[in-house]
């Protein structure tokens, strides 16, 4: 392995980041513990943190912004030296995460008035019956935990915690929060996307330690991210600093949403920033999308988006390698199963495992 330590940085939607806290796992722990089973010792523990697993970063540490990315500053260590780094982000706001009703419904009328331009009856139907076939196909069987998991707020004192398994039903609401408090609700992106992109730079500014980034999100998680990445400066780095521009090693996607948001509420196909670094030259960071077909939230990716030099030039499409998954008959069930993927060893840990094996291998001279 070359110097410095790729460093993986997992997303899920605002709703299911749970953090470690009184004896429950975080959110990915199950997946960092299925990672291990393919990494071995290849994969680091926090240092800071009793008994290993991912380092969690939370958006706010007793109310203050600073003090949460703070786990982020040179000279506080991701992992042993040379090892795979493990960082999970948590949205911990200082208020209680609850449904706003006005936003579901705003979010309702948006993608009713461009339902045609996404889908046909037809295809309507088949969503509605997927949605239904994924549910009667779960199964009870857990293995080492759970990653579908809606979260418990821990700043929301006076309301009843969640159960353990929330069951379909609480699974599709927390999924439906998330989407309807993004669209709608821009003091609640503005905030969120602020952090996430925060994070992102703290790790950027690590030129020490950190030797490249794959960015591995989860349904809602992954359309913040996609925000997120399309602004990062990738075309001033690209020009003044290549080290910078080429950390980003891979950008995995699972269970995505983003065709939805492209086509039902207007957000545009367009990479931004991205352009300067998916570029289709052979050193540049690969895109992989993870889609199980029976999964309602999630859709295939390739030839959606475009990517363009501001400079001038002709629009190009972004390729996404867009690879089917099977996640009622690999996953650990609960919940809505077909949208659980980073239980599903075979088609998803192996692979991200093998993306990240790649990432580390590759020598110094190649990020240039």
């Amino acid at each position: 392995m070359s110097d410095g330590s790729i460093v993986l940085v997992t997303v899920h939607g605002i709703g299911f980041q749970q953090p470690p806290q009184d004896g429950r796992a975080g959110y990915a722990d199950a997946l960092h513990e299925r990672l291990r089973r393919e990494l071995g010792e290849q994969l680091g523990d926090d240092p800071e943190r009793p008994g290993g697993g991912p380092v969690y970063v939370r958006s706010e540490v007793d109310g203050s912004r600073a003090q949460g990315l703070a786990r982020l500053d040179p000279g506080r260590p991701l992992a042993a030296p040379g090892r795979i780094a493990h960082v999970a982000l948590v949205y911990s706001p200082s208020e209680p995460l609850v449904a706003r009703a006005g936003a579901v419904a705003d979010t309702l009328a948006r993608a009713a008035l461009a339902h045609a331009h996404y889908t046909s009856a037809l295809g309507a139907l088949r969503l509605v019956l997927g949605d239904a076939w994924a549910a009667l196909h779960e199964t009870s069987a857990h293995d080492g935990g759970v990653s579908l998991q809606p979260r418990s707020d821990p700043s929301a004192a006076h309301l009843p915690s969640p159960p353990r398994d929330p069951g379909l039903l609480g699974t599709l609401r927390a999924l439906e929060d998330d989407v309807a408090t993004y669209v709608a609700r821009n003091d609640l992106r503005e905030r969120v996307r602020g952090f996430a992109q925060a994070a992102l730079l703290a790790l950027w500014d690590r030129a020490g330690d950190v030797a490249g980034v794959v960015v591995n999100a989860h349904s809602q998680g992954t359309v913040l991210t996609w925000d997120v990445l399309c602004r990062l400066p990738f075309f001033s780095w690209r020009g003044g600093d290549p080290r910078r521009a080429a950390l980003l090693r891979h950008y995995v996607t699972a269970g995505s949403p983003i065709r939805k948001y492209v086509d039902l509420f207007a957000w545009g196909e367009q990479v931004g920033q991205l352009a300067a670094v998916f570029d289709g030259r052979p050193q540049a960071p690969g895109w992989t999308n993870f889609c199980d077909p029976h999964d309602p939230v999630a859709d295939p990716l390739d030839g959606l988006l475009l990517a363009r030099d501001p400079a001038g030039g002709p629009s190009r499409h972004v390729a996404i390698a867009d690879v089917p998954v099977d996640n009622v008959h690999e996953s650990a069930g609960g919940g809505l199963q077909a949208h659980d993927y980073w239980d599903n060893q075979e088609h998803v840990v192996a692979p991200l495992a093998g993306l990240l094996r790649a990432a580390a291998d590759r020598a110094p001279s190649e990020r240039a």
